[in-house]
C-alpha cells in the first residue's frame, strides 16, 4: 500500500487532470490523503465529487489551517498509515507508470529509503524541458550545498525513514528538502533516469517555479544577488543538525560542521575546504568553485 499524500489550496484550475492521473495510475494499491489549506474556489467541491467516485480518496477535514504548502504536507505525514509514502502537488499529471515504477525501486528496502525519479517541465500547452532535476545527490558532501531537495512530488520513501526524521526539528523551510536531507543523513537516495510526470509551470506555483530554460538557468546562475547558501535553507540545515546530532557519524558530523563553518571563512579556506570535504553540488565540484567566484557566500 502507498499513502499519496496531496496538500491543496484554490487548486481548481488544475487538480482535475491531476485526480485523474492518480486514479488511472497502473499500481492501483494506494490511499489519496488529502488535506486543504482553506480554499476559496472549487477545489472542495472537485475533491468531494471524486471522493464520492473512489472509495480510495480520503479528505482529511480537522479544521487546521497551516498557511503554506510546506506545513500543510508536514501535517498530512501524521495521518500516512502506509510502509510507503509519496507527495503530491496539486497541478501536476502523472504518467500512469509513475507509481509502480517508484514502488518496484523501493519495495524490498527495509532500512530508511528514497527514490525518486526525474519530470518533464510543462507550460499547460507544451513541454518546455525533458528534466527538471539538473543535479543528482547521494550524501552530504553533495547536498548540502544545494540549497533545495529533491523535488517533493518525484520522491517517495518508506516508514522506516519517516520513522527516523517524526521528531520534526524547530525549522523546516520545506518538505521535500527535509526528508531528503533524512535520506542523504540516515538512509539511501535512489535516482531513477526517468521522467515520469508533466511538472507543470504556472504563475501560480504554490511550491516554487523551476527554471527550466537555458537562458533561465543561466541568469539564475550568474545572478550576484543570489548567493552559493540560501539563508533559509542553510538555517533549516543547522537546525536539522542541531536535533539530529547524535544520531550522525563522526564522519558526518565533520562534514556537516565543515558546512557550517563554510560562510565564516576567507575564500582560500573555503577553496581547502571544498577539496578537503568533497563539498559539490550534486556531482560537480567545478559547479561550486565556480559560484565561489561568481558570488557573495550568504
Amino acid at each position: 500500500m502507498i499513502d499519496i499524500l496531496l496538500a491543496t489550496y484554490n487548486g481548481g484550475k488544475f487538480i482535475e487532470s491531476q485526480l485523474l492521473s492518480i486514479i488511472g495510475q497502473t499500481f492501483n494499491e494506494w490511499r489519496l490523503v488529502i488535506h486543504d489549506d482553506g480554499s476559496s474556489d472549487d477545489t472542495m467541491l472537485i475533491l468531494k465529487k471524486y471522493q464520492s467516485i473512489d472509495p480510495r480518496i480520503y479528505i482529511i477535514e480537522d479544521a487546521v489551517m497551516c498557511h503554506s504548502a510546506a506545513k500543510n504536507f508536514l501535517h498530512l505525514l501524521s495521518y500516512a498509515t502506509a510502509e510507503h509514502i509519496i507527495f503530491c502537488d496539486q497541478d501536476d499529471i502523472w504518467f500512469e507508470s509513475k507509481l509502480q515504477t517508484l514502488y518496484d525501486a523501493i519495495k524490498l528496502e527495509e532500512k530508511p529509503m528514497v527514490v525518486y525519479c526525474n519530470a518533464f517541465a510543462y507550460n499547460g500547452v507544451y513541454i518546455t524541458k525533458d528534466k527538471v532535476n539538473l543535479f543528482e545527490r547521494d550524501c552530504l558532501a553533495n547536498s548540502l550545498f544545494l540549497n533545495s531537495g529533491v523535488q517533493g512530488c518525484s520522491l517517495m520513501f518508506n516508514r522506516a525513514l519517516l520513522n527516523e526524521v517524526i521528531d520534526f526539528p524547530d525549522f523546516i523551510i520545506m518538505h521535500d528538502h527535509y526528508m531528503t536531507m533524512g535520506a542523504v543523513s540516515f538512509g539511501k537516495l535512489k535516482y531513477i533516469d526517468l521522467s515520469l510526470m508533466l511538472y507543470r509551470q504556472h504563475d501560480k506555483n504554490v511550491t516554487g517555479h523551476v527554471a527550466t530554460s537555458l537562458l533561465d538557468r543561466m541568469r539564475s546562475f550568474f545572478n550576484h544577488a543570489t548567493p552559493i547558501l540560501d539563508r533559509g535553507h542553510y538555517e533549516a540545515n543547522k537546525s536539522f543538525y542541531e536535533r539530529f546530532r547524535k544520531k550522525f557519524t563522526p564522519e558526518q558530523s565533520v562534514v556537516f560542521e565543515a558546512y557550517l563553518k563554510f560562510p565564516e571563512l576567507n575564500f582560500i579556506e573555503k577553496i581547502f575546504y571544498i577539496f578537503k570535504y568533497n563539498f559539490r553540488i550534486g556531482k560537480s565540484r567545478t559547479v561550486l568553485l565556480l559560484k565561489l567566484i561568481l558570488k557573495r557566500t550568504i
